[in-house]
């Protein structure tokens, strides 16, 4: 299980939705990579950088949705639209980055913004709850975008181990890092 910060160092002072929104972010990214990591440690195989990049986007894009989810009921619409913009803001700027170390210049962040976008309309249609995190078929669609973007070596059982480990495992530390890091003001 990979470690996340769920408390801020300095506890005197409040922050703002962008500070939140960054810190999410550094927590997403790290649960991103270390999901590619366990992919490959399963033996499931991945074969050029471009390809883990992907497979990191679509995880981002799935984990940023379920922060949505977490904070639909717990913010006003302004912050909810505010931390949220911020926090896709952030992921986009580190895949940016990422893409342009392994692929060169170019513009990867509406390109990002933009399959994000898709990919939350299509999630909102699968059933999420605070208590249970994200329904079955919502984690199997995260499977199926996963397997779509791995190799074709042992491809049918990608979305297995993505639903019944990796989202479990990743929806958990994430909202640990959400109750610890993220408050906000009525």
């Amino acid at each position: 299980m990979v470690r996340v910060k769920k408390r801020w160092n300095r506890q005197s002072g409040s922050r703002t939705l962008a500070q939140m929104a960054n810190a999410i972010g550094a927590t997403i990214w790290k649960l991103a990579a270390n999901a590619v990591l366990n992919l490959e440690n399963e033996n499931f195989e991945t074969e050029t950088q471009v390809q883990r990049i992907e497979i990191m986007e679509e995880i981002v894009c799935y984990l940023v949705h379920i922060s949505d989810r977490f904070v639909y009921t717990r913010a006003n619409q302004d912050q909810r639209s505010e931390f949220i913009s911020a926090l896709a803001a952030d992921m986009a700027r580190m895949l940016e980055d990422s893409r342009v170390d392994v692929q060169g210049a170019g513009e990867y962040r509406t390109a990002f913004i933009d399959k994000l976008n898709r990919r939350s309309t299509d999630y909102s249609g699968f059933g999420y709850s605070d208590e249970e995190g994200a329904g079955f078929a919502l984690r199997c669609r995260l499977g199926d975008r996963v397997q779509s973007t791995m190799g074709a070596r042992d491809n049918r059982w990608i979305p297995d181990y993505v639903v019944g480990r990796e989202a479990p495992e990743m929806e958990a530390a994430l909202k640990r890092s959400l109750l610890g890091l993220v408050v906000f003001d009525s």
